[in-house]
């Protein structure tokens, strides 16, 4: 008879219906498992037997005694884990703000460094390096107690769930001043007048820009006189200059046309999120397509340009 012994703190049930399920598979392979449970104090453990003199047959079914821990460890205790290391670790952030920051780590472990949707591959990666180990573990010992071989055998998984962690703090740390950043511009906003009523903003594939009025005409240059003179000289991206000058013009009511460039995407989002319910998006006008701007044409005193042609007076 072939006997290991799984032993575990905090994953009784989990252990068990796992272990239910690949037992299952081996019966339909005609190999009979038996199981047993016994309590050592705080642990829980599960004697599991095969009764086979076949070398093959006890591989297979150390085999999946090893799948059904590593299922177990990723799917049902890997939050948990990444819970305790955010609690050790940054234990003064508050209980929502670590919420938020678990939210990120799971985010992290499974997209890419492109920001693609990995989630299935990064989790099947890991259950198959935790696979491996429990697998030579198993050929070896006889009793596995599975919250001992988390800290002491898979040191390496567990230095990605913190690496994970410390990655989702760093998130978690530029949103939260990315809200101050907006939080700040729309009380900049709300506290002058509007010196216009209405402004329409036309974005060029190329990354330039043009500030025009409803009727599609080029904004008084006095409007701008003084933004004008402050970054005249300075080197700020597209981005920032337009939300300087729709900041300085406070409009009452503020309408982007046409699709927003990818590179665009940061840019427009604090505008829409420091001009909230001014913003209106527009996708079918007239000036959803205007034509090209010139290299360099949305800097300085060109920046305000008719998208007729016209240049500001």
């Amino acid at each position: 008879m072939h006997a290991i012994s799984i032993g575990t703190e905090h994953l009784p049930q989990e252990i068990i219906s796992r272990l239910d399920e690949e037992f299952q598979f081996l019966h339909g392979e005609g190999i009979d498992v038996e199981m047993s449970r016994q309590c050592r104090g705080n642990y829980t453990f599960f004697d599991c037997s095969v009764r086979s003199a076949s070398p093959e047959a006890e591989a297979r079914f150390r085999h999946y005694l090893a799948s059904a821990i590593s299922d177990v460890i990723v799917d049902r205790w890997e939050e948990h884990l990444i819970r305790r290391i955010i609690r050790g670790q940054y234990y003064y952030f508050s209980r929502d703000e670590q919420e938020r920051i678990l939210a990120y780590a799971g985010r992290n472990l499974t997209t890419d460094d492109h920001g693609q949707d990995r989630s299935l591959q990064h989790k099947l990666s890991r259950k198959a390096r935790i696979l491996h180990r429990l697998r030579d573990y198993l050929d070896q010992n006889r009793e596995l107690v599975v919250e001992g071989f988390v800290h002491f055998r898979l040191r390496d998984y567990l230095e990605e769930l913190e690496d994970a962690v410390d990655r989702a703090v760093d998130d978690f740390l530029m949103e939260r001043e990315h809200k101050e950043f907006i939080r700040l511009l729309r009380y900049f906003v709300d506290a002058q007048e509007p010196r216009v009523a209405e402004v329409h903003v036309l974005i060029a594939p190329g990354g330039s820009f043009r500030l025009v009025d409803a009727e599609g005409n080029s904004l008084r240059s006095d409007l701008l006189e003084d933004f004008v003179a402050e970054v005249a000289e300075s080197e700020i991206s597209h981005e920032d200059l337009l939300i300087s000058a729709l900041i300085t013009l406070a409009p009452t009511r503020l309408v982007l046309h046409g699709p927003v460039p990818p590179a665009w995407e940061e840019g427009v989002g604090i505008v829409k999120g420091v001009f909230e319910e001014r913003v209106a998006q527009c996708l079918a006008c007239s000036l959803c397509a205007p034509p090209a701007l010139a290299p360099g044409e949305a800097r300085g005193a060109g920046l305000v340009d008719n998208p007729r042609g016209g240049s500001v007076e």
